[in-house]
């Protein structure tokens, strides 16, 4: 249990290190007369126990508490002092004990016993999580777990990171690496402390989320264990490699595939680290849409190929091969109304925004499909 002590008197600070050392499992990490260095401690590291006292110099305990409390709610309070008129104000910062001076071992005993049980019991929800953490990156960020829900971001940087740790799934990244691509224009004499600051409150969102060890830290370098998240487009990669070619038999399960791109990865998300990973997933997402929409229209299922072809279009109007595709699908439908109008859309692209004539393999297209609708009684 790691403990910090928050107190004006530097007596205070030595008989309850001596106390608190002499119980076992509890670590003091630090003993503060001054409130806004313990607020930044706790900023920058796992703290489960603060013992405050009511007054600390010119600081109101009580008012430290409850700013604890906003920022910090997993973390439990006790009150020492010697002020028992603050008690029952003491109450709206729902500390864990209330203790009066001089504070005896046997009743710091209690107040601890109090307190692991208190971690022992958020530890047994934390690490028992219903399914896997659920995260959506395609067309947005959006990470959940069944227990709880949604989660909650501490700060962007935080979401951030975690997108960040995310696209180099179970890879280590340094630190180093973390600072050059998220932390570009914060001061180098900032970036490591924000690191430190992002690390800690994207752990808590995980362990409010019941996953508590998810992220790992070793000598500098930062991974994620994948085995406990479901990641939209770890699972899209790792089906489609699965098609070298898609076949006959398996146009349902390419279709449910296909399903699991839902947008360009962390579309409304301005990361420009993953702009490069972006652009690899939407290719591999392109040349697989195309081979399937082929294989639609082969089958008869031009409908399902049209809606397919069209959300391609959406990031890119200007795809060769996903415009011959659709003007193919709305022909195989005999939509020649559909058919006529893309052709004139295409037509016009090209003469307005590039001022030149459409390439000939639409021209044949239209000639084929034209004279066959002629042709039709």
């Amino acid at each position: 249990m790691r403990v910090i002590v928050i107190d004006d008197e530097k007596a205070m600070h030595i008989v309850m290190n001596h106390l608190l050392s002499e119980i076992s499992g509890v670590v003091v990490v630090g003993c503060y007369q001054d409130a806004e260095q313990a607020l930044e401690h706790v900023r920058q590291e796992a703290i489960d126990l603060v013992f405050i006292d009511i007054m600390i110099g010119q600081d109101h305990g009580l008012e430290v508490a409850r700013q604890l409390r906003s920022t910090h709610s997993e973390i439990d309070i006790v009150f020492v002092t010697s002020h028992k008129e603050f008690a029952i104000d003491s109450f709206d910062s729902y500390p864990l004990d209330y203790m009066i001076k001089p504070v005896s071992k046997s009743r710091l005993e209690q107040t601890i016993d109090r307190a692991a049980a208190r971690i022992r019991e958020k530890s047994m929800i934390a690490d028992s999580p219903t399914g896997k953490l659920k995260v959506r990156a395609f067309g947005g960020f959006e990470v959940r777990s069944e227990q709880v829900g949604l989660a909650k971001w501490i700060s962007k940087k935080s979401m951030e990171l975690f997108a960040y740790l995310l696209m180099h799934r179970d890879r280590q990244v340094s630190k180093s690496r973390i600072i050059e691509h998220i932390y570009t224009d914060t001061p180098q004499m900032n970036a490591a402390l924000y690191v430190n600051t992002n690390v800690y409150q994207l752990r808590k969102t995980l362990h409010a989320l019941g996953y508590k060890n998810i992220i790992v830290h070793s000598q500098e370098q930062y991974w994620l264990l994948l085995d406990q998240i479901e990641i939209d487009f770890v699972q899209f990669e790792d089906q489609i490699s699965q098609f070298s070619a898609i076949e006959s038999d398996h146009i349902e399960q390419a279709l449910a595939c296909e399903q699991l791109y839902s947008g360009e990865l962390f579309e409304d998300r301005s990361y420009e680290w993953s702009i490069t990973e972006q652009v690899r997933l939407h290719n591999l997402y392109a040349h697989f849409a195309k081979q399937l929409s082929q294989l639609l229209i082969s089958h008869r299922r031009s409908e399902q190929a049209t809606l397919l072809i069209k959300k391609l279009l959406l990031s890119d109007e200007w795809d060769e091969d996903a415009n011959l595709l659709l003007l193919q699908a709305y022909g195989e439908l005999k939509d020649y109304v559909s058919f006529t109008q893309h052709y004139a859309h295409i037509s016009n692209l090209y003469q307005q925004e590039l001022s030149v004539p459409l390439p000939i393999e639409f021209s044949e297209m239209y000639e084929y499909f034209i004279n066959k609708c002629n042709k039709t009684p």
